[in-house]
């Protein structure tokens, strides 16, 4: 996920950040600004002020208080476990990001990849990365998460 960050620096929106404000830290290191939103008060409050670069909002994912095409880049580290309407979530990170940004997303290797590939699709975002590997900190015992990352299309958003 860095190497994308990397590759387009800007405006990162992270939803679902938790209560981790280490975790914050390190990812502002790859952002310009970094936007942090929590469905919990609680965990926003606890991460602002990572960093110097970093906003923290209390927000829903399914209905975030950003304007359209306002972040470069949404990363979602584990959020999808608490997700069930997996396309609604998606349609909404596809618009708030620009036009030729990345959607980033980290799942338990249990959970089906299949309702990320087909939301996806319905929602005309370019599938860029879908694998496996290791990950230290994955919760329970195998510490292996999927990683997804779609490209949003520069011309027009489908």
């Amino acid at each position: 996920m860095e190497s994308y960050l990397e590759r387009r620096r800007g405006r990162v929106l992270n939803v679902g950040c938790g209560p981790w404000p280490e975790k914050i830290k390190n990812l502002a290191c790859h952002c310009d600004l970094l936007i942090v939103a929590d469905k919990s008060t609680e965990c926003a409050r606890m991460v602002k002020g990572a960093a110097a670069n970093v906003i923290a909002i209390a927000a829903d994912a399914r209905d975030l208080p950003l304007p359209g095409e306002a972040v470069d880049h949404v990363v979602a580290l584990g959020l999808f476990a608490y997700i069930s309407d997996t396309r609604d979530v998606l349609s909404e990170f596809k618009r708030v990001c620009r036009p030729g940004g990345y959607i980033m997303i980290t799942n338990a290797v249990s959970r089906e990849p299949e309702r990320f590939r087909l939301a996806g699709r319905q929602l005309g975002l370019e599938m860029l990365e879908d694998h496996q590997g290791y990950c230290p900190a994955a919760s329970g015992t195998i510490k292996r998460r999927q990683l997804v990352v779609y490209g949003t299309k520069q011309d027009a958003l489908a």
